[in-house]
């Protein structure tokens, strides 16, 4: 099977600090498929203003500031193949224009899949031949696909 590009949200991206999240066991089986897990500019900056200033998912997660702070500035971008962010998706998603971000991320990384856990997003189920699942589905399909 060809080796394929998937662009994780920032509400998926957001469990990876937790070891044992579905995030990064999704995240670890791609790795191991030699899959790669594309994200742009902006949904690093959206991953770090929310772990910065969301005190309930702060305490949710656990992890002190320090580490967050290495996460953020060292290893996320091992983790995730980082885009330039040049494109665009105006209007991709009607219902919330702030997830257009995630589908010009896919778009410009030439994704086949988007893991999301945002109904906006999930609901559309595809756009322009990128399929967009929440992780559980996704999780499915990689079974289904014999992936890791």
């Amino acid at each position: 099977m060809p080796k394929q590009t998937v662009v994780f949200d920032t509400n998926v991206l957001i469990t990876l600090p937790v070891s044992a999240s579905l995030s990064t066991r999704l995240l670890l089986r791609l790795d191991a498929a030699g899959w790669k897990v594309a994200a742009s500019p902006q949904i690093l900056l959206e991953l770090a203003d929310k772990l910065h200033t969301k005190e309930s998912l702060r305490t949710w997660l656990a992890v002190p500031d320090d580490q967050i702070e290495v996460f953020l500035n060292e290893t996320i971008l091992e983790m995730v193949t980082l885009l330039p962010g040049h494109r665009q998706a105006h209007g991709a998603v009607k219902a919330d224009p702030k997830d257009d971000m995630v589908i010009a991320a896919a778009l410009e990384s030439k994704a086949e899949y988007i893991v999301s856990e945002d109904k906006h997003l999930v609901d559309l189920k595809e756009y322009q031949g990128i399929k967009i699942m929440n992780r559980e589905d996704f999780t499915a399909e990689l079974d289904r696909l014999g992936v890791g």
